[in-house]
């Protein structure tokens, strides 16, 4: 009997072991294989995303992308609706339930609820699952076979391993970890509630979603003081719209894409792309755009954010349209990227990117809004670097060509990390020490991006990866409707190997 092992329980690990079950029932394999499926918390379904308490916490998706099965993505708006749909305290926003944005402890409980009954159903099928509230700190490859290592020294040996890790902390700022006052990752929320109190003045080191995560944390539990976020940039996510206008492209196509490539006998430039989004986005606009003017780095984010929340009551404007027309484009066209040309984008393009592409809920939007016109939020760009003074108790904030700040409470919110070795992990760490795993120069693991498969010099062909760690080669990785198709696509990779006899 062959043995599968899926290190996660959040959403890349339910959706994983929810295809694999369906895949090994409707195949006949179920007697062939045993899945142990591994979760360091012993929170089935919840991950560190989704088992937040925090009201505040929205998905930064709408309900009818969240579903958990590749071609049904109304699967969660159908259970939200068997709750209660828009009646659900935890359920935002103006429009139907498909376009909501709920928080994400209910969608942790949708994960919970569905990966109980998934586990309960497999075992009624008849297939083995052992399920193992341990953290993987090791991997050892004898063979075809692979030795997994727990944090309490149980060995679980098996054939196939699926990583699906969830979001790792960064491990930057590491000077800092000694100090008491510093939080170096916004999830779980309880070292915040414990300490907020006790600052008049608390620092956040971002200023993108997850930054905007710890300030809801903040407001929500009643924090009175003073707010700042520190980034290099100061780009603030823009606001989602109520429902995204739906727009055309004539210019920025897959055709047009696909024709530099015949054409050139390379493939696209990041300049000839966004040559062509700036013909879609002006096109909409009816008029030629000052592209210049709509740099945002070092301008009022209170104001900007005025106008965005205007912008996105209305269905947002034409270069947010355009971005988010791309969702289903945007892998297929950073895969045909040179590594080069994905570095300049990462570069040139990235933040403002990020920004437009993912924004943040409105009702979190009119929340900062209120924090900006109390004066109890700002955010301060062309941060440099932090330092912690003994003699004052406090952090000393460096910002360039200003004076030095001070904050009490700092919290580490600069979101996930790009780079393998930045990824807190010692499972990561053991297995990229042993060549297991081959860094991508633009972040996250080599991969076979059609079938998950993690390539490396000595990890055989046994090991898949799912989500964040995959973050260069692919895009989109932190988004559940495309984690959910990569997990569509690795798990028929897997039931053919196991159909047809190769494990090589």
């Amino acid at each position: 009997m062959k043995n599968i092992t899926i290190i996660g329980a959040g959403a890349c690990g339910v959706a994983a072991f929810a295809e694999l079950f369906l895949s090994l029932v409707t195949k006949g394999l179920k007697d062939k294989v045993k899945i142990t499926w591994m979760e360091k918390d012993g929170k089935w379904g919840h991950g560190l995303a989704f088992g937040t308490d925090q009201p505040g916490h929205l998905l930064n998706t709408q309900a009818d992308l969240m579903g958990l099965y590749v071609n049904e993505p109304s699967h969660y708006v159908d259970w939200l609706d068997n709750k209660g749909g828009k009646s659900l305290d935890r359920v935002k926003g103006k429009g139907g339930l498909e376009d909501s944005y709920s928080s994400r402890q209910l969608y942790g409980r949708y994960l919970f609820e569905h990966s109980k009954s998934l586990i309960l159903e497999a075992k009624a099928a008849g297939l083995t699952v052992e399920l193992l509230h341990q953290k993987a700190d090791g991997l050892q490859r004898e063979g075809d076979n692979y030795q997994l290592l727990s944090e309490n020294g149980d060995v679980i040996s098996s054939d196939i391993v699926i990583l699906a890790l969830g979001t790792p902390k960064p491990n930057n700022f590491k000077h800092l970890l000694t100090h008491s006052n510093y939080i170096p990752f916004p999830w779980p929320s309880g070292p915040i509630l414990e300490k907020m109190n006790q600052a008049e003045h608390i620092g956040i080191l971002g200023s993108s979603l997850s930054a905007i995560d710890a300030v809801m944390t903040l407001v929500d539990n009643k924090y009175e003081g003073k707010i700042s976020l520190y980034s290099p940039d100061g780009l603030v996510p823009r606001v989602q719209p109520v429902k995204n206008k739906e727009v055309a492209r004539n210019h920025l196509t897959m055709d047009a894409i696909y024709r530099i490539r015949r054409e050139n006998r390379r493939g696209p430039l990041v300049k000839e792309i966004f040559r062509l989004f700036r013909k879609d986005v002006e096109e909409h606009t009816g008029e030629p755009l000052d592209w210049k003017e709509l740099d945002r780095e070092g301008k009022d984010v209170a104001s900007l954010l005025q106008k965005d929340i205007a912008l996105a009551e209305e269905g947002g404007d034409p270069l947010m349209n355009v971005a988010y027309s791309l969702r289903y484009d945007s892998t297929p066209i950073w895969s045909l990227l040179s590594i080069e040309e994905k570095l300049k984008f990462m570069k040139w393009l990235g933040p403002d990117w990020g920004i437009n592409r993912h924004g943040m809920p409105l009702p979190n939007a009119k929340k900062l809004q209120k924090l900006f016109k109390g004066n109890k939020l700002r955010v301060v760009p062309f941060f440099e670097d932090v330092a912690f003074s003994g003699k004052l108790g406090e952090f000393q904030m460096k910002i360039k060509d200003k004076p030095t700040e001070s904050v009490q409470l700092l919290i580490n919110a600069t979101g996930s990390p790009g780079k393998l070795d930045e990824m807190e992990s010692t499972l990561l760490r053991n297995m990229l020490n042993k060549g297991y795993l081959s860094p991508y120069r633009a972040g996250g693991v080599c991969v076979n991006e059609q079938i998950l498969q993690l390539l490396s010099p000595k990890g055989g062909s046994g090991i898949y990866g799912l989500g964040h760690i995959l973050n260069g080669q692919l895009m989109d990785v932190n988004a559940v409707w495309f984690n959910v198709k990569c997990v569509s696509r690795m798990i028929k990779d897997i039931t053919d190997r196991l159909l047809y006899g190769d494990f090589s």
